[in-house]
């Protein structure tokens, strides 16, 4: 038979420290090993992030396409996207990896991946925040286009009520 566990007689479970976890939430960075170099990945800035917007827009577009069909993505159909898109793609993860964009095309390909991969861990939520908002915004307009056809009929008199006159 089970015994009944006073959780008041309990000492108190120690304290954690959540701040190098609340640092790493804010501010993800991973550090992966590439031909011996050891590169650290950082997720862009707000401030970064705006002024990527205009480079990232055909990644953006092909991601709310795929994401419109409604089917899960394997991670061969986002690595397809991605690929679609390596030249713009580029110079966004040199960027976030703090390496020249000649280094990152000159990487043995199992290199190359991991550093993608690593990049899409930190600002992958980027891309895929705008295409869901993309998606969501062409789903409302076609449900709101499809419900202007549709008109309701003028209500019609109480019952009971006579019009004046």
């Amino acid at each position: 038979m089970a015994a009944k566990i006073d959780r008041a007689a309990l000492p108190p479970a120690p304290a954690a420290d959540t701040t190098a976890d609340d640092l790493a939430v804010l501010h993800p960075e991973r550090t992966v090993v590439l031909a011996g170099r050891t590169v650290t990945v950082r997720e862009y800035g707000h401030l970064e992030w705006l002024r990527l917007l205009g480079a990232a827009e055909p990644l953006v577009a092909a991601i709310a396409a795929h994401l419109a069909t409604g089917r899960e993505p394997s991670y061969e159909d986002a690595l397809a996207v991605l690929a679609q898109h390596a030249d713009a793609l580029a110079p966004l993860v040199a960027q976030a990896a703090g390496i020249d964009v000649a280094t990152f095309e000159g990487m043995r390909p199992d290199d190359g991946e991991l550093l993608l991969m690593t990049w899409w861990g930190c600002n992958g939520g980027f891309f895929v925040q705008r295409a869901l908002n993309r998606v969501a915004v062409a789903r409302a307009e076609a449900q709101r286009a499809t419900s202007a056809g549709a008109r309701s009929t003028p209500p019609s008199q109480p019952t009971g009520m006579t019009q004046p006159g």
